[in-house]
């Protein structure tokens, strides 16, 4: 079934008629008329929208199904996921619906093709012809396989297939401990991941990368997301500091950079932001450079990549017991929302909230500015400035202030405590700290103490920034590109219209 196919399905699940769909999440009529007729190609946003609205997961949109929990899964011919035919091989997914896999069965036709693609990656795999002959390359070795032959090698080395008989059939299972479609622990997460691999593949300027910033951009292209890297910075560095990386040979276009003495780095960061100034590259990352030399070139006023709104860092999370995202910001950037005592600091930082909750699936985001006590005080300053915000007309959201944690994120709190009619108090999507220090506090005891997975996005640039810190798990970096690029997505579709 289709994607229209599957969302119509649900609606006469669900009971809803495209007429109520439409208020439920902004999305005009005839847009998802369109999306279910198959006549309109559907933006990943609003594929979240509607995944958040009817109450299902990407996955019942995308394929049909539910993902499942651990047991026994049957996939009979019509419910495989087929993957569009590229580098010579036509894959179809035999256990698409199984949460946290390490095996990836497929059924595979592999086409004649003179230059393979040459893959390497962690774990190990398995091949059994069915029909015709194959060739498989793992290291400097050839093995020819002829029907009901198999091969069993470790993936970690350079391997490649290609029929010999112009079209070959085989079943390949693939045992990879490190995907990471399949180690996201939580719902929401997994949708993000879904939805980043559904879209059209995006490319990234990584400025100075080193083992850790390209390990993480490789897995990216390992699940489809990124196809195209620059590589900004000195032939020598990269070689030397990507030595275990430098894997996906394809995918890497080198952009060298003279290595001279104190301009190095500013020069490699420069030359990264450039790389978006020409369209080249839909994501800029900070490998291992100085982030002053970094944010220099990102907001240099005639060259950089700035825009009207200042620069803030949203962090994504699910947390326990709330059945939706919540976006955490200002953790690390901007010391305060209200600097030198004006409101144009933190209505940026809203703004910058809304706009990636939006991408991300939020029909209209409900904003919370924390504070330490409901109740605007003069003896709490911050609390004045909350208020004046939550006043304000607010096209997209609804913003409120100040509220407590406890009001902004409970609903059995809200009820204790007696809060009647507001419309964002126990419902909050977004989190606005006071101060840098108390986001700081936040983020980590979400990620250290209750191990929730996050991810973060620098925004208020032309595109989507990552930052990625040599303490962050790999699934952190992981998900931080899944959400950049939707985001990326979500800014090239929106200013299209």
């Amino acid at each position: 079934m289709s994607i229209g196919e599957n969302i119509k399905a649900v609606m006469e699940k669900k009971e809803v008629d495209v007429h109520l769909l439409s208020r439920l999440t902004g999305i005009d009529v005839d847009v998802i008329q369109g999306l279910i007729d198959g006549k309109v190609e559907p933006m990943v946003s609003d594929i979240l929208k509607i995944a958040n609205v009817l109450g299902v997961d990407t996955s019942t949109l995308f394929f049909g199904r539910a993902f499942e929990d651990r047991r026994a899964t049957k996939v009979s011919p019509n419910e495989r996921v087929k993957v569009k035919r590229r580098d010579g091989l036509k894959y179809e997914s035999l256990a698409p619906y199984y949460i946290g896999k390490h095996m990836e069965p497929f059924a595979i036709e592999v086409y004649t093709n003179e230059s393979p693609k040459i893959s390497k990656h962690t774990g190990e795999e398995f091949c059994y012809v069915l029909e015709g002959k194959l060739k498989i390359t793992v290291g400097d070795e050839e093995f020819v396989l002829n029907p009901e032959d198999s091969l069993y090698f470790d993936s970690s080395f350079p391997h490649s297939i290609t029929s010999l008989d112009g079209v070959s059939k085989a079943i390949a299972v693939i045992y990879n401990p490190g995907s990471m479609v399949h180690v996201a622990r939580s719902g929401k997460m997994r949708d993000i991941i879904q939805a980043a691999k559904m879209l059209e593949k995006r490319s990234i300027s990584l400025v100075c990368p080193d083992d850790l910033s390209l390990s993480a951009v490789n897995k990216a292209i390992e699940e489809g997301i990124i196809d195209r890297v620059y590589l900004v910075g000195s032939k020598n560095k990269i070689e030397t500091m990507c030595a275990n990386s430098l894997v996906f040979k394809s995918n890497y276009i080198y952009e060298y950079v003279e290595e001279v003495g104190e301009n190095y780095e500013p020069s490699c960061a420069k030359r990264g932001v450039a790389l978006i100034r020409e369209g080249k590259a839909q994501m800029l990352m900070k490998g291992k450079i100085n982030s002053v030399f970094f944010m220099k070139a990102v907001l240099d006023k005639k060259d950089g990549i700035g825009t009207d709104r200042r620069l803030s860092l949203v962090s994504i999370f699910e947390l326990p017991n709330l059945n939706r995202l919540i976006f955490l910001t200002d953790p690390a950037i901007n010391p305060e929302p209200f600097k030198d005592k004006t409101l144009k600091t933190a209505i940026d930082i809203i703004k910058n909230a809304i706009d990636v909750a939006k991408s991300l699936g939020v029909v209209r985001p409900k904003v919370a500015l924390l504070d330490a006590n409901e109740m605007p005080s003069e003896s709490i300053p911050t609390t004045i400035y909350e208020k004046k915000l939550s006043e304000m007309e607010w096209e997209d959201a609804d913003v409120y202030g100040p509220l407590s944690y406890d009001l902004a994120l409970y609903e059995d709190a809200v009820k204790i405590k007696g809060l009647k009619d507001n419309p964002v108090a126990g419902k909050a999507d977004i989190l606005v700290v006071p101060h840098i220090d108390s986001g700081n506090f936040l983020y980590k005891a979400w990620v250290y103490t209750m191990g929730a997975e996050v991810a973060n996005i620098v925004l208020g640039a032309r595109v989507p920034i990552i930052f990625t810190s040599r303490s962050d798990s790999e699934i952190i970096k992981f998900l931080t590109i899944c959400a950049s690029a939707i985001y990326s997505d979500y800014l090239e579709k929106t200013k299209k219209t």
